[in-house]
């Protein structure tokens, strides 16, 4: 008799339930052909059972036998194609009746008295209990998601930001844009609306800053054309959201440059 073994919280524990089923239960092909000799040899000679039948039997028998071996071969093919693959596999304890989700890429699989087994973070798990599997572009998704939230949690709230993130800002910026629909749909909303605060306050600081550089209308002259057609295109560069940070005293204070270098421009003709 066979020692069950159940898995609880990730662990192989003992358990004192046998099982009385041994291999010698299987009914085989073998047994089956001395099971029909048999029936064929003491049948009643009064009624014999024609061939038709006995070739009837055989015939069943052996379909059922290739469907099984079937079956066994595509279970057999569906546990390695799991070798390497990220896994949520779930246990439920038979004390506590507590269900129990570990997840994590399968090592090997292992094939113990016709059961088969797959080790996961170095602990066995039955095939059974396997409840979902991840491909790589999910996991990729996923760790991009957790890389880039990390990465926003490590800046100041919006408020007291400062040009000395615009590096950081601009590099996650740089990593957001560069994502795929699909990657970018698992970064959860609170990190994407702090992401996208802080990204506009860092445009509004970099252009204010760049509108500092410029002399104030008064003191303009032609030579600050190059300025101020640069920060022009910078504004329009921006998306409509991104706008929304740029105050409206930063705004008129840029057309207010522009109409003067037009003005500049119209004397000097």
């Amino acid at each position: 008799m066979a020692l069950v073994q159940a898995v609880e919280n990730g662990k192989i524990t003992e358990s004192t339930t046998e099982t009385t089923t041994s291999a010698g239960n299987d009914l085989g092909y073998d047994e089956f052909l001395q099971l029909l000799c048999a029936e064929m040899q003491y049948q009643d000679p009064l009624e014999p059972t024609s061939n038709t039948e006995y070739v009837a039997q055989l015939a069943t028998f052996s379909q059922m036998e290739s469907m099984l071996n079937m079956q066994n071969s595509i279970e057999s093919t569906k546990a390695n194609d799991l070798v390497g693959k990220y896994v949520i596999v779930k246990t439920t304890s038979e004390t506590t009746g507590e269900t129990t989700a570990v997840a994590g890429f399968v090592d090997y699989v292992q094939y113990e008295n016709n059961q088969k087994y797959i080790y996961v973070n170095g602990n066995r798990y039955s095939l059974d209990d396997v409840y979902q599997v991840a491909d790589t572009e999910y996991m990729e998704a996923v760790s991009l998601a957790e890389a880039f939230k990390a990465s926003v949690a490590k800046l100041p709230d919006a408020d007291k930001l400062t040009l000395a993130y615009q590096t950081d800002v601009e590099n996650l910026a740089t990593v957001y844009n560069g994502l795929t629909s699909y990657q970018q749909s698992y970064i959860d909303s609170d990190t994407l609306a702090t992401f996208v605060k802080l990204d506009g306050t860092m445009k509004s600081l970099v252009f204010d800053n760049a509108l500092s550089q410029i002399p104030s209308a008064d003191e303009l002259t032609l030579e600050n054309k190059e300025a101020v057609e640069a920060l022009r295109k910078n504004y329009d560069s921006l998306t409509t959201t991104e706008k929304t940070y740029i105050s409206k005293d930063s705004y008129d204070q840029l057309t207010a440059l522009e109409a003067k270098i037009a003005e500049l421009e119209k004397k000097a003709e």
